[in-house]
């Protein structure tokens, strides 16, 4: 093997900061051969030993491992921290042995170095021999060796004559391997000389510990995938929170619900937070249980008609009579049971009819004549609002004198004698509801009017009109009015003005309040429609604003005796129109 060879197999595992200076030998002579030794011979008449070469003292040897030892200089720290660290890991305790034995073998066997102390274990001298097995280290990271490289302590190793590049890895190598143990071979004997075959000695090595990895590739991980799985986690973390929130809102949600419903269930079993109004009304002959719960539910006594069938059942089915009863809200299932389960008698009614154009005073006089209610608990119940469909469906203005003054439907009905008020009321009320149809509600939004404006001026069609006939085309000059306010502001309607004075003033005694309700009724007064309706309007003036006759007609006036209508599209028309109708001279 020539040098060039020996230099790329015998990587140097020396470490110093002047490796010419830490050599425990000096340098040869270049002449090997003239060089006289200045050691005393040897007992056995042989040369001692030079310390690093073994027992062959041969000129030649001196020179090959001078050369060698110049070779293995260490050319960076990261060779001379490697040897660090692998001294420093590898080195094995000395065991204790029997001095003289000891030093007998180690002169006789072993390449003997400077005694090293064992960084960080022990400060026992060790004299390291080649090793059973070579075990290769990794450079340790920069960032994790804090020590010098000149301040790490001298140590020299004897280079072995045989190559060992097979069992070393280079001083950068990632990895850290260690390869089995290997008995090793005697050195060839030099030409002419006889070399004892020495035993090897072995050493118990040390109880194996994890290395600690200082490989900055098994240290730094690549950022990019540390990275990934942190965002990973914070992904799987935050599903998991919003998964666990939605289950428990979910929960918390059904639980409210079930517990909002039997709540709701238990409360309208029992009839609690209910109206305590007296409904009366009739139970047909021959009705069974089913049309029985109907009844109840259309007049508002109970809501769950499943839930009344049920508390029958439970009840054991028991016979319900026909015929009149009075229930009020607030009474419980099982007591509205015991009240259907009586026999009773045929309540006394009183079947009136009421004409349209009726206000609701005259309505209540009616009633309280005829023995159902008092004109005052008429008045007072049917201008409250109630927990009935129509109420929902009526913009009252602030204005109003009486709140549902248009809203009784001139109809006929039949009431019970000495019934309540609240009773009346609801009656009536469904009935007007029933009168108008989804086909009017859509008609009232193509023309642009609510509820309370059609029955508004339906209330003005049904007094001014002579006829059924005419309500059409009276509608259509109110219409025309409305549409052009700046020619006429007011409508002129003597229907609006006899309000105020057949009614309002009939109850009203503040001189005050008078004139308030004059400015926002009287329509010679007032712009546009008044505060609300002057009358009860039947279907026929309802349908007539809905569907007005198309015309140019702002004037009309009626000859009170015939009821003959007559129409004019300006004023000097109308004038003439006066005279024919015998109202002007």
């Amino acid at each position: 093997m020539d040098n060039k060879e020996r230099e790329n197999n015998f990587p140097d595992i020396s470490f110093g900061a002047n490796n010419k200076e830490r050599l425990a030998l000096e340098k040869p002579p270049r002449n090997a051969e003239s060089a006289e030794p200045t050691a005393e011979k040897r007992e056995d008449g042989g040369l001692p030993p030079i310390e690093g070469f073994g027992s062959n003292n041969s000129p030649e040897a001196v020179r090959k491992a001078t050369e060698r030892r110049r070779r293995r200089k260490p050319t960076s720290v990261a060779q001379r921290r490697n040897a660090h660290a692998a001294v420093k890991r590898h080195v094995p305790k000395a065991e204790p042995v029997h001095e003289e034995k000891a030093a007998a073998e180690e002169a006789a066997e072993l390449p003997v170095i400077e005694e090293l102390p064992v960084i960080g274990e022990q400060s026992a001298p060790v004299k390291l021999t080649k090793p059973e097995s070579v075990i290769t280290a990794e450079a340790p990271a920069e960032d994790s060796f804090e020590a010098d490289a000149d301040e790490l302590p001298e140590i020299e190793l004897e280079a072995p004559d045989e190559d060992i590049s097979e069992y070393t890895s280079e001083p950068d190598s990632p990895d850290v391997t260690e390869p089995e143990s290997f008995e090793p071979e005697p050195a060839a004997p030099e030409s002419g000389e006889m070399a004892a075959a020495p035993a090897p000695v072995r050493r118990r090595r040390r109880p194996a510990e994890a290395p600690t990895r200082t490989n900055k590739s098994a240290k730094a991980r690549p950022k990019g995938k540390a990275k990934s799985k942190k965002k990973k986690k914070d992904r799987i973390l935050n599903t998991s929170i919003i998964t666990g929130l939605t289950i428990t809102i979910v929960v918390i949600s059904a639980s409210l619900v079930l517990s909002t419903g039997a709540i709701t269930m238990g409360m309208e079993y029992l009839g609690m937070n209910k109206s305590d109004k007296e409904v009366t009304f009739n139970i047909p002959q021959g009705a069974d249980s089913d049309q029985i719960a109907d009844l109840l539910v259309q007049n508002n006594i109970i809501k769950n008609k499943n839930l009344f069938k049920l508390a029958l059942k439970f009840g054991g089915d028991p016979v319900l009579y026909p015929g009149d009863i009075t229930l009020s809200p607030n009474k419980s299932y099982p007591g509205i049971i015991e009240l259907l389960k009586e026999q009773r008698e045929l309540y006394e009614t009183v079947t009136l009819t009421f004409s349209e154009g009726t206000n609701l005073r005259a309505v209540g006089a009616k009633l309280e004549k005829n023995g159902i209610c008092t004109q005052e608990d008429f008045l007072f119940q049917f201008n409250t609002k109630q927990d009935l469909p129509l109420d929902g469906k009526i913009s009252h203005s602030s204005d109003v004198y009486y709140s549902m003054e248009g809203y009784f439907f001139p109809d006929t009905y039949e009431f019970y004698k000495n019934d309540s008020a609240y009773n009346v009321t609801k009656i009536v009320r469904n009935n007007f509801d029933s009168k108008i149809t989804p086909e009017m509600y859509a008609r009232m939004q193509e023309i642009g009017m609510d509820l309370n404006q059609v029955v508004t001026l339906a209330s003005i069609v049904q007094w001014e009109a002579g006829s059924v006939e005419d309500m059409p085309i009276v509608a259509s000059v109110f219409l025309n009015r409305l549409r052009d306010k700046d020619t006429f502001p007011n409508l002129q309607s003597d229907a609006t003005a006899n309000y105020v004075t057949k009614v309002i003033e009939k109850v009203e005694t503040s001189s005050a309040m008078l004139d308030h309700y004059r400015n926002v009724y009287d329509t010679y007064v007032c712009f546009g429609l008044p505060a609300g309706p002057v009358c009860n309007p039947g279907l026929d003036a309802i349908n007539a604003v809905l569907y007005p006759e198309d015309t140019n007609y702002y004037y009309f006036c009626n000859n009170l005796e015939t009821g003959e209508s007559f129409f004019a599209e300006t004023y000097k028309e109308h004038q003439k129109n006066l005279k024919k109708a015998g109202l002007t001279e």
